[in-house]
């Protein structure tokens, strides 16, 4: 296709979405969004997404000419994110599928409310954008800083759900994903929004290199951060720790992960843990819910434990930690990591509770409301788990200082600690068997790596029916295990960078300045129109 014939087709669908109204507009807006999804894990189709942002310019600025603007940027940028977000997350419904006979019923739920909640942050954005949002080359700057500030919203209001952001449809190892080491995920996540969305400004009248400005800034902020990614990963190659662990990942559906079977699920860990090489491994890591049950108050499958592995090996697994009251009754609940010492008895040296909790699926914020339709939470074990305290590091004998990450605690950036508190590695212990082979796990696993990648910090991951393995310091999979396999793998974790510029300062500062810097180059720009129009 030459240029001559691309600016004419882009001209063409120019037209057909401005001529389009009501519904229609709607439906191709939601379609819209769910492409833009093949930018993110697994697919990491880039363009997909950029096509998806300009329209979505595009289908604003034809809602800045409608009789109540805001009302219309809103519907138009709600759809949008609607589909994106269905997309994004329709995996979630196979939880729902699990025990079907009691959840099938709910399964609209995560397929409505969740998508159509969060694109509420983008509705808001969309009829900010209407409303104010300059004529000319410069709105793509005001859409990029106001899409920015709702997604920063998105990922802290109400606990927050920092899934799938923009910055995300680039894979953590990258280059240009090396740019989070200095501002996070949230950072590249407005470099995305600002590039991608650029294009937009490019057809319309006025000079060329005007209509240009933006895409030239966009591709050279994407092009410097390209370059800081690829100076700072030559000759990337850390240093040895030392410590050496064995990540377990069972191949057992969900459905299987019943009580009754619970000693045949530790066999199948115990006979997956003891292959060759045992002896040399510092620590042994089983997943999130590995065995179904109450393993600590279980003094059988304990002693099982103490008969099958070697004496003085630390095993690190997930499990259901139960506090009782006086009487013996049980108070609280928690999904836990418990650090578990193989000796004539088997001692508990440390636990960690998990702090966020899955909504709906460990706790429930609408518990009274919920309550009133038969619904209290997914977990089998109990109505809903209490949340720890928070993120912390735990000293554990054999092993370098670490900072326990259950399942959904390492989609939120800075949740280990930092500072005086600061591990030498991460570990990651989820239960992704919940979803099925979708690609939720897949990009569960690309988040976990920008956890890495932020902190500099090396991370061991063993998650059930999802990505296993190993994240080295700078974001990169060094070795890992796909889905579906069963098996163990013996992990040579490598020593922890310096802490990382984001570390120490986060995204608020960098991004909180991005905003109003874009906000206000846009602003003078279109005054600077008008002035030229005027006279």
């Amino acid at each position: 296709m030459t240029p001559r014939t691309a600016r004419r087709t882009t001209r063409r669908w120019r037209a057909r979405l401005r001529s389009a109204r009501g519904v229609p507009v709607l439906v191709f807006l939601f379609a819209l969004g769910a492409f833009g999804v093949l930018g993110h894990a697994p697919f990491f189709v880039q363009p997909a997404l950029v096509v998806a942002l300009v329209l979505l310019v595009w289908a604003l600025d034809d809602a800045c000419v409608n009789a109540n603007p805001a009302r219309a940027g809103f519907a138009r940028a709600w759809a949008f994110a609607s589909g994106q977000f269905l997309a994004g997350t329709f995996w979630v419904a196979n939880a729902f599928l699990v025990s079907a006979g009691d959840h099938a019923w709910l399964i609209w739920a995560p397929l409505t409310l969740l998508p159509a909640g969060l694109a509420l942050f983008w509705g808001m954005a969309g009829a900010a954008y209407a409303r104010f949002a300059p004529r000319g080359p410069a709105r793509v700057l005001v859409f990029a800083a106001l899409f920015t500030a709702v997604e920063m919203a998105r990922a802290t209001v109400l606990s927050g759900f920092p899934w799938n952001l923009p910055g995300h449809v680039f894979a953590a190892g990258g280059e240009i994903s090396q740019i989070a080491s200095l501002i996070g995920a949230s950072g590249l996540s407005a470099l995305t929004l600002l590039a991608f969305s650029a294009p937009a400004a490019l057809l319309g009248s006025g000079p060329v290199l005007k209509r240009g400005a933006p895409v030239i800034a966009g591709l050279a902020l994407l092009g410097g951060a390209w370059v800081y990614g690829a100076a700072r990963l030559a000759n990337a190659e850390p240093d040895p720790s030392g410590l050496t662990v064995r990540v377990v990942q069972a191949d057992i559906d969900q459905r299987d992960k019943r009580y009754e079977n619970r000693a045949a699920i530790l066999d199948h860990y115990l006979e997956l843990s003891t292959a060759p090489g045992l002896e040399v491994v510092d620590a042994l890591v089983w997943p999130e819910g590995a065995v179904p049950g109450f393993l600590l108050n279980d003094p059988p499958l304990l002693e099982r434990i103490r008969d099958r592995l070697p004496r003085g090996l630390l095993l690190l697994t997930g499990v259901v930690r139960v506090e009782f009251d006086a009487a013996g009754q049980p108070t609280d609940y928690y999904n836990a990591l418990a650090a578990l010492r193989v000796g004539d008895e088997m001692t508990v040296d440390a636990t960690y509770d998990k702090a966020r909790l899955v909504p709906f699926g460990e706790g429930n914020p609408l518990r009274s409301l919920t309550r009133m339709f038969g619904f209290e939470t997914l977990t089998a074990w109990s109505t809903g788990y209490t949340p720890g305290p928070g993120g912390r590091s735990l000293d554990v004998e054999g092993v370098s200082r670490f900072a326990p990450l259950i399942c959904y605690e390492v989609v939120y950036p800075r949740h280990a600690p930092d500072g005086l508190d600061r591990p030498a590695w991460l570990l990651n212990i989820s239960n992704d068997s919940w979803y099925g082979n979708s690609a939720g796990p897949r990009q569960h696993a690309n988040q976990a790596r920008y956890r890495a990648l932020e902190s500099g910090l090396p991370m061991a991951r063993a998650a059930s029916s999802g990505v296993s393995g190993l994240t080295d310091p700078y974001g990169r999979a060094v070795r890992v295990l796909g889905i579906e396999a069963d098996q163990a793998l013996d992990l040579a974790l490598p020593k922890p960078l310096d802490e990382t510029m984001y570390a120490r300062h986060g995204e608020w500062p960098w991004v909180t300045g991005f905003i109003l810097v874009l906000i206000a180059v846009g602003r003078v720009s279109s005054l600077g129109g008008a002035r030229a129009r005027a006279a």
